[in-house]
């Protein structure tokens, strides 16, 4: 996984983890939908943005900064929309001492779409002192604040201008049933963070839902309440900034359920979460104890709904690792 959570006066100001990934390999090409959700969203006011899913499993769209071509990642995990300080340096306008608190992007450019007035913080993104390969985080309140929908599977991303009427939502919503998709009602903490309720061997486990995070895990606090074996691994898990990089243990997981629909072969990463704001009893959300990352969003075919905060399923899903 290489999303980023990073703290500052006690806001988390990311994504969640970054990963390289060694001797495991995420399945990320996902299930086909039996319907087109592109011809729903168009129905329903949403503009199409197409996007680029990397072998991290991170999704990218590459667009414009006030002018300047730019790669930007789009994840639901990253609390708050985030210029690189490189990237921030050539803006057109930028008030003298207001990068600690943020800026506001006159212009983003994403296919033929033009976004403005976006507020962002500004902040130098790294992992392992090596800098990030991407200039621009599209984080959670970029994405509720455009009323995003992001189709996991096809790597399409749908934008409103305004939110969707009533009538508009209940056709939108009606469309992924008849397509054989069931519903998570999303939970929205703050800072912000959505997350959904998993049933893992049959007990409950609060997830953060994380586009950006290559690799699904739970917290090894967990290990006994859940009846997961720790098992060795080559994988790697590499924290934005000074988390630093270390081995992490796999387990099997005889049964991993997101509603009504059972995810078969699930294989999950195994960490402590505290490094990253979660499951610890002082953590800010302790009361999150996994990550549902890219590569299991992917395999289900979800589809998330940053402004209804709901998380849709393939009721045919299969996670599958090779």
């Amino acid at each position: 996984m290489r999303t980023q959570r990073q703290r500052t006066g006690g806001q988390i100001r990311g994504g969640c983890l970054a990963a390289i990934l060694f001797g495991f390999a995420a399945n990320s090409s996902g299930v086909e939908n039996v319907f087109q959700l592109s011809e729903t969203c168009a129905r329903c006011g949403y503009e199409e943005i197409p996007l680029r899913r990397t072998g991290e499993n991170h999704l990218f769209v590459s667009g414009r900064l006030d002018g300047r071509r730019r790669s930007f990642l789009v994840d639901t995990g990253w609390s708050f929309t985030t210029v690189s300080t490189n990237a921030a340096r050539l803006l057109k306008k930028i008030p003298a001492g207001s990068a600690a608190d943020g800026v506001t992007l006159g212009n983003i450019t994403l296919g033929d779409k033009s976004f403005t007035n976006q507020p962002a913080l500004v902040q130098h993104i790294v992992f392992n002192g090596q800098p990030a390969s991407f200039d621009v985080v599209l984080g959670l309140d970029f994405l509720r604040r455009n009323f995003a929908v992001l189709d996991c599977a096809r790597q399409r991303l749908y934008l409103r201008r305004e939110a969707p009427t009533v009538e508009a939502q209940k056709d939108f919503e009606n469309g992924l049933r008849r397509g054989g998709f069931v519903e998570l009602e999303l939970r929205l903490k703050e800072p912000p963070a959505i997350t959904a309720i998993a049933q893992l061997n049959g007990q409950t486990l609060e997830m953060l839902v994380d586009s950006g995070a290559a690799w699904s895990c739970v917290d090894a606090r967990q290990r006994e309440r859940l009846g997961l074996k720790a098992l060795p691994s080559l994988v790697r898990i590499s924290g934005a900034g000074r988390t630093g990089s270390r081995n992490v243990a796999v387990a099997n997981v005889n049964s991993f359920r997101l509603g009504e629909v059972e995810m078969k072969r699930t294989t999950l990463a195994m960490l402590d979460l505290a490094d990253w704001g979660f499951a610890a009893p002082e953590k800010t959300l302790s009361e999150v104890r996994g990550i549902l990352g890219g590569e299991i969003l992917a395999a289900g075919g979800a589809v998330i709904d940053c402004h209804a905060l709901k998380l849709w399923v393939k009721r045919d899903a299969t996670a599958r690792r090779n």
